[in-house]
């Protein structure tokens, strides 16, 4: 008996149709979603200058670091790197500084032909400057990063499994770059 009751509910609710409710208001049909106005992304103009220990050009790829950096950040219609006309601009000074004199324990494994582990402290400091379409500062930021490098002659054995100092180098540069971009998007210079 129970399953000729339930044979009968079935068959009336197969025949009958289905009914479904919502909560709320119905939206009108082809209305999308309300979506949150975004300024328009401005162009920068980027000028990068690395300079190393007693005021030498260079610190390797410091301008495509930059560059990468910038781009990836996903803030910008474009990075600009010619001169051309833009939006903002960005003077990048990046500094290599080392310490003038020969630190005890490099001193030490100079004297025993790198038999002793030596180290060497190197900072690297970033500041960049903001600047609007008419060239008035809007803000600067400063970030500085300490690296070390150890020396021996020993360590020559493990050289195939780590990276190389210029490598270390490249990724703590875009690191900074991405940090500052960080900070003054939070800040609101752009």
């Amino acid at each position: 008996m129970p399953w000729a009751i339930l044979t009968v509910v079935l068959l009336a609710m197969s025949t009958s149709g289905c009914i479904m409710v919502r909560d709320g208001a119905p939206s009108a049909a082809g209305q999308q979603p309300a979506q949150s106005i975004q300024p328009a992304k401005k162009s920068i103009a980027l000028h990068v200058a690395g300079i190393g220990p007693q005021g030498k050009e260079g610190l390797g790829d410091s301008r495509e670091q930059a560059i990468k950096a910038y781009l990836d950040s996903g803030l910008f219609s474009s990075v600009i790197t010619n001169g051309a006309p833009a939006d903002l601009h960005a003077d990048i000074a990046v500094r290599e500084a080392v310490d003038d004199g020969l630190s005890w324990s490099a001193a030490v494994s100079a004297i025993t032909f790198t038999l002793i582990p030596g180290y060497v402290a190197q900072d690297l400091a970033l500041r960049t400057s903001y600047k609007d379409r008419q060239m008035i500062e809007t803000g600067a930021i400063e970030k500085r990063e300490g690296m070390g490098f150890w020396i021996q002659f020993f360590l020559m054995f493990a050289m195939p499994f780590v990276d190389s100092p210029a490598a270390k180098l490249s990724a703590a540069q875009y690191d900074m770059h991405r940090v500052t971009i960080e900070d003054a998007h939070r800040k609101g210079l752009f």
